[in-house]
C-alpha cells in the first residue's frame, strides 16, 4: 500500500473514551488511519461538556493542526455535540473544518444523518446518560423535528463506568422498553463510549426495527468522506 492510498482522519474525543477507537479499528479498512487528540472530560454532564467544548476542543484542534493533511475530522462525543443545541453543532464542525482544513462532523450530526436516512420522525432512545443529559439531548433532537417516543438512561455520569457497561445490560434495558420501542420508527443507542455495536443487531432483531449507534454513524460518515 502506497502513501497515496492512505486516508487520514482526525479524531477528537474525551480522554475517558476507549470504545470509539476500538470500534473504528475493528470496522474501518486498514488504509484509513486515525490520528487522535484527547479532550479532558470531568464527567458526562452539562457543565463539564460545555467546558470540554469551550476549552478542550480548541486545544485539541491546535494539537492536530498542521501535523498532516487530513481527509476528514470527527468530534467524537455525542452528548457534548448537542450540549449547545443546534448552534453548537455548527460551531463544533466549523471549528474543525477551519482549524484542520478538511470536511468535518460531530457525533450528533452523524447520528442525525442516519436518522434522516431512515426518514424517522419518532424514535426510541437508550443512553447511559443521566436525566439532565437526556433532557438537553432530546431537546436538540426536537429542534430537527425528531421526537423521542420512548427514552431511557442508565443514569451514569462517570464516563469510565459507561465503557464498562456490558452489552447484555443494554439488551436488558431494551427488553424492559420493548413494548414502547416497537411503536417507534427506529432505536438510537447513543454514546461513543458505550459498547452498543456488539449488541445492535440482536436488539434490532428483537424489536424488528432499525437500530442506530453513535459509533456506526461515525463509521458511515468516515467511509463517505474518504
Amino acid at each position: 500500500m502506497s502513501s497515496r492510498d492512505l486516508k487520514r482522519i482526525a479524531l477528537l474525543l474525551p480522554n475517558t473514551d476507549t470504545i470509539l477507537e476500538t470500534d473504528l479499528q475493528i470496522s474501518l479498512p486498514s488504509n484509513i488511519i486515525i490520528h487522535t487528540a484527547r479532550m479532558q472530560l470531568d464527567e458526562v454532564g452539562k457543565e463539564a461538556e460545555k467546558r470540554m467544548v469551550d476549552e478542550e476542543l480548541p486545544r485539541a484542534v491546535s494539537a492536530l493542526k498542521h501535523i498532516t493533511n487530513f481527509d476528514g475530522a470527527v468530534f467524537g462525543c455525542t452528548s457534548a455535540s448537542a450540549v449547545y443545541g443546534e448552534e453548537g453543532l455548527s460551531r463544533i464542525s466549523r471549528e474543525l473544518e477551519d482549524g484542520l482544513d478538511c470536511p468535518a462532523t460531530n457525533a450528533f450530526s452523524a447520528v442525525l444523518s442516519e436518522i434522516r436516512y431512515f426518514k424517522a420522525r419518532r424514535i426510541g432512545l437508550l443512553t447511559p446518560y443521566t436525566s439532565e443529559v437526556n433532557k438537553f439531548f432530546t431537546e436538540t433532537l426536537d429542534r430537527f423535528g425528531i421526537s423521542c417516543g420512548a427514552c431511557h438512561g442508565l443514569g451514569i455520569s462517570d464516563d469510565t463506568r459507561i465503557a464498562r457497561v456490558e452489552p447484555q445490560e443494554i439488551m436488558e434495558a431494551a427488553k424492559q422498553l420493548e413494548h414502547e420501542l416497537k411503536k417507534q420508527d427506529l432505536l438510537l443507542l447513543s454514546c461513543t463510549n458505550l459498547r452498543a455495536a456488539e449488541i445492535r443487531n440482536a436488539i434490532g432483531k428483537m424489536l424488528e426495527l432499525p437500530v442506530i449507534t453513535s459509533n456506526q454513524a461515525i463509521i458511515n460518515w468516515i467511509l463517505s468522506a474518504v
